[in-house]
């Protein structure tokens, strides 16, 4: 499979490699990653530290200074990304974290609300890994809310992963929140005993159950037959 794979706020490309690589090893060579950076610079996030030299320029999708700012950079981040898919793609799935997964999952919802027919029989991704998966965003139009999951329903329709940390102090809500919207017979979780992480070679148990989830939303998205069954 071919994976698009989006990086979260205050990282960037190659910190996202260095971030997955254990989890990419355990899914073998027949996949292949492209990994996408964002373009607006950012402080480093919480740990990276310890990944990278302190001078390393990081990038998030979105300019929170203000709401006006965050709307308007997350529509063009959307824009950007579905251009992009446009120009390069098709990809098969799509692999990203924190608000990388936001960002992903915005516009798996955005483009099934435009084109429902369509992203059911052809959708955008067959599949998607999130990791610590933000919490998206409607977007129709002029109007933008974030997802509240105790009054949104299934809004992805694609087999998923969800792999989250029992112990993410700094957004406890991201993996949960993206997990309830997926559509529910073809969305599975794990949640490992990390915090606002990928599961690495620190902890082998953790990147064995993470890649056996991932292996079988995989193997779902080459079985058409979960198509068959009407979401809408």
């Amino acid at each position: 499979m071919r994976f698009l794979c989006l990086h979260g706020m205050g990282t960037n490309s190659e910190i996202f490699e260095t971030q997955s690589a254990a989890i990419r090893y355990g899914l073998g060579d027949e996949h292949t990653y492209e990994f996408l950076e964002a373009t607006i610079t950012a402080p480093m996030a919480p740990g990276i530290e310890t990944l990278v030299s302190p001078n390393t320029e990081c990038f998030t999708w979105t300019d929170d200074s203000s709401r006006e700012s965050y709307v308007t950079s997350y529509k063009k981040a959307l824009m950007d990304l579905d251009e992009f898919l446009a120009e390069y793609g098709p990809f098969d799935a799509v692999m990203a974290f924190s608000n990388g997964a936001a960002l992903a999952a915005s516009l798996i919802i955005q483009k099934l609300q435009n084109c429902p027919q369509e992203q059911d029989a052809s959708p955008v991704f067959k599949c998607a890994v999130f990791f610590s998966g933000g919490i998206p965003v409607l977007v129709q139009g002029e109007s933008f809310q974030l997802i509240d999951r105790d009054t949104s329903s299934e809004l992805i329709h694609i087999p998923t992963a969800n792999i989250w940390g029992a112990k993410d102090s700094l957004y406890p809500d991201f993996g949960p929140v993206v997990k309830t919207i997926c559509r529910a017979d073809l969305a599975e979780s794990y949640i490992h005993q990390g915090g606002h992480e990928i599961p690495g070679s620190k902890d082998e148990q953790a990147v064995a159950s993470s890649v056996k989830l991932i292996k079988r939303t995989i193997e779902r998205a080459r079985n058409a037959e979960w198509k068959t069954r009407s979401s809408s």
